[in-house]
């Protein structure tokens, strides 16, 4: 499946489900909608998504996560690690990985890890907007 039009829908044992939607932007990067709940079972989904993604996209990756009910430690290292690989854009000053929603689940685990400061381009509940990422963000 090509990345413009990327979407995988994950069934658990328990019913639930996680859905991933890669959209092009319009500008030569992608929007990256996660609904549902993200846990280890869905964590390496998750990373081949957003590695396919990236690559495809030279101006990088913006993450919706106003949709996601659940996220645990696994597919928090998953964005982290992704976050790193995207880098900096040089020529627009931007970092090639942002994130524009977090819900309030995702805010809270961001909160007790310590990691908000990772991921400032979120609005949201808890979420701190920073007007621009310096490049060691």
């Amino acid at each position: 499946m090509s990345p413009a039009r990327e979407s995988a829908t994950s069934a658990r044992a328990d019913g639930e489900r996680s859905a991933i939607r890669v959209e092009p932007d319009g500008t030569g990067g992608a929007l990256v909608l996660l609904a549902g709940e993200f846990d280890q079972d869905c964590a390496s989904e998750l990373r081949d998504v957003l590695a396919s993604a990236l690559g495809a996209y030279a101006r990088g990756l913006v993450l919706d996560l106003a949709e996601v009910t659940f996220c645990d430690c696994a597919c928090l290292n998953v964005l982290l690690r992704v976050r790193l690989e995207a880098g900096y854009d040089p020529v627009r000053r931007v970092p090639r990985f942002r994130v524009r929603d977090i819900s309030p689940r995702v805010s809270r685990l961001l909160e007790l890890t310590g990691t908000h400061a990772y991921f400032p381009n979120g609005s949201g509940p808890g979420a701190q907007p920073v007007e621009e990422a310096s490049p060691c963000a």
